[in-house]
């Protein structure tokens, strides 16, 4: 009987080439880190900015909002290809980040517009990419280990971006990643295997206007909306709260950082080997209940900064497993036209996320921790009841 080759053998569990995994999680990852970096770290970046808490988070936001422009730019991965438009993305990355650090207020606005084209680009072709080469009984599988870029940013990248800050400056971190994303993005653009299905080129533009009018797909934005303004509520505030309550530097941050990663990353690898038997809808909407006590809960540790990091910790883990156990689900809507619905989850992600971040910074600023995770788990609470009643799973 002839021997099976173990490479084979590895990609038929997978669901995909290893190759083909590799070469997405590393681009993820390095999207990930620029998108990760500026969260634990608002006091020490928006100090050396030269601007307050607030200031930056609205900074952010607007980085968040250039997300709107994924559903054009979904479009044209559905034309174009995949893999130019997540070369653009890291591009645009490089040269957000790279803006940051040499042009003067209020150049750092045009370099945060710039910065966040780079998910926005990204994100709706490589989920799309998948979506394309990998069945849907699988694709929980190889979407959940690509996803585990968002944790290995935080567990590998957060703690040394954190070092750089507190013994470098503020400017180290952003031009090591601006470097590293014109690296990947030639790795992407030659080593990215070319299978390239532009499942929407057929379509004219009133057809796509019709789907993006769809009942589900306009579902799929408000569930993706209301998760982000919860998840971004968690990012912008924990590093607040901790800096504030219990005199957290940046250093130390990097390394709770380090521990929500690792919850993330348990998040999204529990995912990958038990969402696709557990069923996506079923598993996902169990996590956003347990995510929505975290946060009620959350406000009651704010004497122990043991049980603090802790309580952070453990949402970490819920929360990913919850946007990792969603992808699949989304990318099911309307699979002639997987790019272009994925990009309007990005789009609510954007929404969400730009709106979340300042909330966040007002409400801390106004009635603290109690006030920022009531907003999350009302908005996860509606998440749940828009998921149940509208969003279809093959």
């Amino acid at each position: 009987m002839p021997s099976i080759n173990p490479v084979n053998r590895v990609d038929a569990f997978l669901g995909a080439s290893l190759r083909l995994i590799i070469i997405l999680f590393l681009g993820r990852f390095i999207i990930d880190i620029g998108t990760r970096m500026v969260f634990p770290f608002i006091p020490q970046l928006s100090a050396g900015l030269g601007m307050t808490a607030v200031t930056f988070s609205l900074l952010i936001s607007i980085r968040t909002l250039t997300g709107v422009s994924s559903p054009l730019l979904g479009l044209l991965s559905d034309h174009f290809g995949r893999r130019k438009l997540m070369a653009i993305g890291l591009v645009c990355q490089a040269i957000g980040v790279l803006g940051l650090i040499i042009l003067p207020w209020p150049g750092a606005i045009l370099a945060m517009i710039i910065f966040g084209l780079a998910l926005a680009a990204f994100f709706p072709a490589q989920q799309a990419y998948i979506g394309d080469q990998v069945p849907y009984i699988r694709r929980g599988r190889v979407m959940a280990l690509v996803e585990l870029s968002w944790a290995s940013a935080a567990i590998f990248a957060l703690p040394l971006v954190g070092w750089l800050i507190d013994e470098v400056s503020w400017r180290s971190p952003f031009l090591i990643v601006g470097l590293l994303s014109l690296i990947t993005a030639s790795l992407v653009w030659l080593r990215l295997p070319a299978i390239e299905t532009r499942s929407h080129s057929t379509l004219s533009w009133g057809q796509v206007r019709e789907i993006c009018l769809r009942g589900n797909v306009i579902a799929t934005i408000g569930v993706a909306l209301l998760i982000f303004v919860a998840v971004n509520a968690y990012v912008t505030v924990w590093g607040l709260w901790l800096t504030a309550d219990f005199g957290f530097g940046a250093t130390t941050l990097g390394f709770v950082a380090t521990g929500i990663g690792i919850a993330e990353g348990l998040g999204a690898g529990t995912s990958s080997l038990i969402i696709d038997r557990l069923g996506k809808k079923r598993g996902s909407s169990l996590t956003l209940v347990i995510t929505t006590l975290f946060f009620i809960a959350l406000p009651f540790s704010q004497n122990n900064p043991f049980i603090a990091i802790a309580t952070l910790i453990s949402m970490g883990l819920f929360i990913e497993f919850t946007v990792v156990s969603l992808i699949p689900i989304y990318s099911e809507q309307v699979p002639e036209a997987r790019a272009t619905v994925m990009a309007l989850v990005l789009l609510g992600s954007a929404l969400g996320g730009t709106a979340g971040a300042p909330l966040a910074a007002t409400l801390w600023e106004w009635q603290g921790l109690a006030a920022v995770c009531a907003l999350a788990a009302v908005s996860l609470l509606a998440a749940l009841l828009i998921l149940w009643k509208f969003l279809q799973e093959s």
